[in-house]
Parts: C-alpha cells; sequence; structure tokens
C-alpha cells in the first residue's frame, strides 16, 4: 500500500512539473485601450502582440488586455502610462497630443501619403518617426511604432455633403476629439464642431445631439454608426495615426532579452496591423454600402475640401513646433 502511494505522488508531482511553464512569469504589461471590436484590425494586432510577446519572453512577460475603455478613456489611461501604473496605453494620436504636442503634427489635414507602403516608411522608418520617438521619450513615455487606423470620412443623418457649402448651409453639428485643431478644422469646413467622448458617441447620434460624426470605416463599422447615420462622404482628411507608447519607466526596468524581445514583438504586430487593415479597406467598404450611401467626392470638390483646410498647418506648428512640422514635410517633399 504505502509503495503504490509513493508511486501515486511520484506521478502526481511529475505532471504538475510537466504542467508548469518553464519559466515562472517575472513582469506584468497592462495593455489598456478603447477598443471592444475583436474583428479590428487593431484589436487583432493586440493578440498578436500578446501572443508575441509572451512565447517570445518564454511566458515571463504576462501581458493582461483591459481593452473596451475598463481602465478609462484615453486620458486616464495616457497619465497611467506616463506614472507606470499601466505599462501599454495604444491611442491617436489626436487624442495624445494633449500629452505629447509634437503629435498634432499628425493632424495636418491631406498630407499623409495614400501609398500604405510609402505611409509606413514614413510613420515607422526614418528622421520622422525618430523625432516622434524622442517627443516621447522626453514625457516617460517609450515610442513602440504606429498603426494604420485608415483616414477620416465624414458620416452625417440626413444631409449629403460634396463641398464645404453643404457642410454649412445644413448647419451640420459635427462630432470632434476634444482637440483644438480638430475643433479648427472643422469651423473653416463651415460646421458646428462638438467635442464628445468617443464612448458616448454613439448614444449622441442617436439623440440627435450631433448630426455628424467623422472616423475611418473600421470604427464605423465596430460601434455600428451606420445604424444612425445615412450618408458616408469619402473626406479622407486625417489618418488615425495609432500610437503604441509604452510606459518608459517600465521599458527600462527590464533586462535587454526581454527588451529586445517587447521590440520584436511590437515590430511583428505593427507591420502585420498594417496588412490586415490594408486587405479589410475594400470589404469594408462593401460592407457599408449595404448600410449606407456612400459619396466618392470628385477631384474639384476634394480641392475645396483641401483649399478650406490650408491654414491649420499654421496652427500646428504653434502647437507641435516647427521642427517636427518641417521633418514631415520635409519627408514628404513639400
Amino acid at each position: 500500500m504505502r509503495i503504490s502511494t509513493l508511486m501515486t505522488g511520484c506521478t502526481l508531482l511529475s505532471t504538475l512539473a510537466l504542467a508548469m511553464p518553464a519559466t515562472a512569469q517575472e513582469h506584468t504589461m497592462i495593455m489598456a485601450h478603447t477598443l471592444s471590436d475583436t474583428k479590428h484590425p487593431i484589436y487583432q494586432a493586440f493578440q498578436r502582440l500578446e501572443t508575441e510577446i509572451e512565447q517570445r519572453s518564454d511566458g515571463r512577460i504576462d501581458v493582461v488586455d483591459q481593452g473596451g475603455g475598463a481602465l478609462g478613456g484615453d486620458r486616464e489611461t495616457m497619465e497611467s502610462a506616463i506614472f507606470g501604473d499601466i505599462q501599454f496605453a495604444p491611442m491617436s494620436s489626436s487624442a495624445a497630443v494633449q500629452f505629447v504636442p509634437e503629435l498634432a503634427v499628425f493632424d495636418i489635414p491631406y498630407v499623409m501619403p495614400a501609398d500604405k507602403d510609402a505611409r509606413y516608411a514614413l510613420l515607422n522608418e526614418g528622421p520622422l518617426a525618430e523625432a516622434i520617438s524622442a517627443a516621447m521619450e522626453a514625457k516617460g513615455l517609450k515610442f513602440m511604432g504606429i498603426m494604420d487606423g485608415g483616414f477620416r470620412n465624414l458620416t452625417t443623418k440626413d444631409t449629403e455633403v460634396h463641398s464645404p457649402a453643404d457642410i454649412a448651409a445644413a448647419g451640420l453639428r459635427v462630432r470632434v476629439q476634444e482637440n483644438p485643431i480638430h475643433i479648427a478644422i472643422w469651423r473653416d469646413l463651415g460646421a458646428s464642431p462638438t467635442p464628445i467622448a468617443f464612448t458616448e458617441l454613439y448614444g449622441a447620434l442617436q439623440q440627435g445631439v450631433v448630426d455628424a460624426q467623422e472616423n475611418p470605416y473600421g470604427h464605423i463599422l465596430s460601434q455600428r454608426f451606420y445604424e444612425v447615420q445615412k450618408y458616408l462622404i469619402n473626406t479622407n482628411h486625417i489618418l488615425l495615426a495609432n500610437v503604441n507608447a509604452v510606459s518608459l519607466e517600465w521599458y527600462n526596468s527590464l533586462p535587454e532579452d526581454l527588451q529586445l524581445a517587447v521590440d520584436e514583438s511590437f515590430d511583428v504586430a505593427t507591420k502585420f496591423e498594417w496588412d490586415v487593415q490594408a486587405e479589410l479597406q475594400d470589404s469594408q467598404r462593401a460592407e457599408l454600402e449595404t448600410h449606407m450611401t456612400i459619396i466618392d467626392l470628385s477631384p474639384e470638390e476634394l480641392a475645396q475640401f483641401q483649399d478650406k483646410t490650408t491654414g491649420v498647418v499654421d496652427m500646428v506648428r504653434e502647437r507641435a513646433g516647427n521642427e517636427i512640422v518641417d521633418t514631415l514635410l520635409t519627408a514628404l517633399g513639400k
């Protein structure tokens, strides 16, 4: 009986030993964001990032996904990342500009390349990426690349828009982010810009607090804005650049091998997201066409939007500084 019990105990210990990870968790990376749609390219990239980090670190880094605004909105999560309470707080550049003014460079309308590869190289490699990295590091954040959220487009409840004059004539109340540059853009286009939190936007559209909003295809689909909006106008005015911001304090606390694992994981996940975003563009449009009337602006109509917003670059220079604006424009050959 004692031999049998001993053998059973040894078998159990052996099984447990095999089931235990080779390396115990040593670090935690809380990933706090506002996305909840797992089909969204950026959310897919976050899932890929989680897998890559845990595998490349051999389980020494545990990634905890806190999506859907579970730990707060953009302001709360960015502040927490700066203070080191949250390790990874991704967000759009337009939201992060309140902490890193240089990111206002992304709010210059109609300057980003249409070609995906050219846009990726501009944002993730070379002088502009280096300038962004330095600006973020000065605020206690580690720059880990930019994901492509797609270009912002206008949607309206019941107004066909082909020109800024149509916006002004309808007195459109357009929801914007709490960003003075975005407010100025839509004021220049003849709208009444109204800042509303993203998490409250659907209700505001449904209740008629605002008539219109502007977001990329993926956000319009994931948040089902098409249920309360009839027209989608392809203005393609600003790229939603999703900035990967990691707590610099946390990153510096990692040993070199884990820093390398994190670096490589972000590189893989970011490239993956850009590919998924590009692949889904046509299918996203096709799905939206089943719910909304899509208006493609002619070159002449689009030029009217461009002309109305040319003065925004001066406002961006005041906020972001001449150096980073000139870095962007030089890289673009403008």
